[in-house]
């Protein structure tokens, strides 16, 4: 599938987990290609050439309701090997390009599709249902500017 039909799956799903999914499915067809290297390499690169600091700034203002809750809290690595995204929390407070801000977001954004994928995160789990519901839209917002 490409990245506009897993769009449209995810604008369809009314789980948020579910819905998050097909979002990152999206998102992973699009960054996939555009580099070599880890995964997060590859997601800062197609954020940087794809998304101008103008729109970032406005994909900030437009979610930040979503933002503020994945920044209010570090999402735990649950691998359990003691990382978190308090790092990535940091640098978007101390960092004034938007597009730089907007990679941070995408790499909590990430370790939440991470803990997902590798089943850490519960489907009956209030804060894992709450962190794939406010991830989503800006992982939708960023397909649809791309495609």
């Amino acid at each position: 599938m490409k990245a506009s039909e897993w769009l449209e799956r995810g604008n369809q799903e009314i789980d948020p987990i579910d819905s998050f999914s097909n979002y990152w499915r999206g998102f992973n067809n699009l960054y996939f290609g555009v580099a070599n290297g880890p995964e997060r390499d590859k997601i800062r690169v197609f954020l940087c050439r794809n998304i101008s600091e103008e729109n970032a700034d406005t994909i900030l203002q437009s979610h930040a309701n979503e933002i503020s809750y994945l920044l209010s809290q570090p999402v735990i690595d649950m691998r359990g090997n003691g990382r978190d995204t308090a790092g990535n929390i940091q640098a978007f407070n101390n960092e004034n390009n938007s597009l730089l801000k907007l990679q941070e977001v995408f790499m909590i954004i990430y370790q939440v599709r991470c803990n997902l994928e590798h089943g850490q995160k519960s489907p009956n789990r209030d804060r894992d249902i709450l962190l794939c519901q406010n991830a989503s839209p800006l992982v939708g917002d960023i397909i649809s500017r791309n495609i």
